[in-house]
């Protein structure tokens, strides 16, 4: 009989102002040190912020906005006869969105302007226009993964 401790998924609760799981999941990735509250007002003043600056429904901006920057492909590195190889394959959607929702928010971080709301809103209207650095990310695993193509036999 195997004691290996079983662990439940943890149930993501919708967010209270718009409902959506992918707004809840957006304020997770946002929080630091369990301070919600505050991941939240960063998140829908700069919703609110784009909304108004792009004239369009929030929900259907976040959508194109996370489809610019999701990636197809994924790298991992694997050692086979004493070199390294960087092996590509597909990844799953709940996974690309992972990948898509922390590189704009790692890249946001990056951002030269004051205050994580002005750089969280100017990192959304550039991945908008596809001129972000989180684009450049998407583009460079792509282009990898594109070289290695040849070794995406090998198993991981």
């Amino acid at each position: 009989m195997s004691r290996k401790k079983r662990y439940l998924k943890i149930i993501i609760i919708n967010d209270v102002k718009y409902g959506s799981y992918l707004f809840s999941k957006f304020i997770n990735y946002i929080m630091k040190n369990g301070k919600k509250q505050i991941a939240q007002k960063i998140f829908y003043y700069s919703i609110n912020l784009i909304c108004i600056k792009l004239k369009k429904n929030s929900f259907l901006l976040i959508k194109k906005i996370l489809s610019n920057v999701q990636p197809i492909f994924e790298i991992k590195k694997r050692k086979i006869g004493g070199m390294n190889y960087n092996i590509p394959f597909k990844i799953n959607l709940k996974r690309s969105l992972m990948f898509a929702m922390k590189w704009i928010i790692l890249n946001a971080r990056k951002r030269n302007e004051n205050g994580f709301k002005n750089k969280f809103v100017g990192e959304l209207i550039d991945t908008y226009y596809n001129n972000s650095l989180s684009i450049k990310q998407k583009d460079s695993i792509l282009k990898i993964s594109e070289q290695n193509k040849a070794y995406s036999n090998f198993k991981i």
